[in-house]
């Protein structure tokens, strides 16, 4: 009986030790992957949030959005438009607010968005809006928060946006597609978390057969192919990003795409080689302009 319940004591020990490793692990992995990089853009987030998608405020510019969600909280409660847009536009507007106030006061307005967001879930379950604006405004608080609490929001985020693509994938110029498919690249694998570049792949190459001219969807493939060690086809997207018309949200935006894919081209020239690959960079960029031309028409 005494071995008995030392072995156990031995096995119960040996499993307290191994959870300590996997918690400690786990927050050294999550805060050395900047897993909310640049968020898309956002307006149709376009990607991912982050505090850097959007130039400083100014206390006027907050003011004034704060005056305007005050001013869509009222329509909503005397019912002068219908509740699911203004429910639409409160959530969004409380993500940029978020993305617009000092870092002490972020966490205030993406706890609203995310409660607006599922106000409009509970009373328009078919709309993509409610899901879509629920993730990034959950997105917004990760951002802020510890590393325990970004991995267990993690799975929210990943079923929202699943919800969203099952409802409209092509909403925000794919944005569903488009910020799923960021998540994956970005967050620690299995067991750590939901990371999956195979999917992440395949989500953002669905995310520009439905958005092709979007200089983001092309920018988020092109960071999943590097990741993937797939360099030449990684070139010949940021190649697509460089002749991009579109951004989810500004001209500025898709000046700041332009600019990260143009360093991104330097490394990937300095591992495929810059002279050797160039018949096939072109060959695959030839590739990817014919088969959005084929989906647009």
């Amino acid at each position: 009986m005494q071995k008995f319940i030392s072995k156990k004591s031995i096995f119960a020990v040996l499993v307290v030790f191994l959870l300590i490793f996997i918690k400690v692990y786990y927050q050294h992995e999550l805060l050395s992957t900047n897993f909310l990089a640049k968020a898309p853009n956002f307006s149709g987030l376009i990607g991912l949030p982050s505090s850097s998608c959007f130039p400083p405020a100014s206390q006027a510019e907050i003011e004034k959005s704060i005056g305007t969600l005050v001013s869509f909280e009222k329509n909503l409660e005397d019912a002068q438009s219908p509740r699911y847009k203004t429910l639409i536009d409160m959530t969004r507007l409380s993500f940029e607010l978020g993305e617009m106030v000092p870092a002490q006061d972020k966490q205030k307005w993406f706890e609203k968005g995310a409660g607006y967001a599922r106000i409009m879930i509970g009373e328009e379950p078919r709309r993509v809006e409610g899901y879509y604006w629920h993730a990034l405004n959950l997105c917004g608080i990760c951002e802020i928060s510890r590393a325990a609490t970004a991995l267990s929001t993690i799975p929210q985020i990943i079923k929202d946006l699943n919800a969203a693509i099952e409802v409209d994938p092509s909403y925000d110029q794919a944005g569903p597609l488009r910020v799923l498919g960021r998540i994956l690249c970005k967050v620690p694998a299995w067991p750590i978390s939901e990371g999956d570049l195979d999917q992440s792949l395949n989500l953002l190459r669905n995310a520009i057969k439905i958005a092709p001219d979007n200089s983001t969807n092309h920018l988020y493939l092109a960071e999943t192919l590097i990741e993937l060690n797939q360099e030449t086809e990684a070139c010949a997207e940021l190649h697509l990003v460089m002749a991009a018309s579109c951004h989810a949200t500004s001209f500025e935006r898709l000046k700041e795409d332009q600019e990260q894919a143009s360093g991104l081209m330097a490394n990937c020239g300095r591992r495929i080689g810059s002279d050797a690959n160039t018949l096939e960079v072109k060959g695959s960029i030839t590739k990817s302009e014919e088969s959005a031309s084929d989906f647009r028409n």
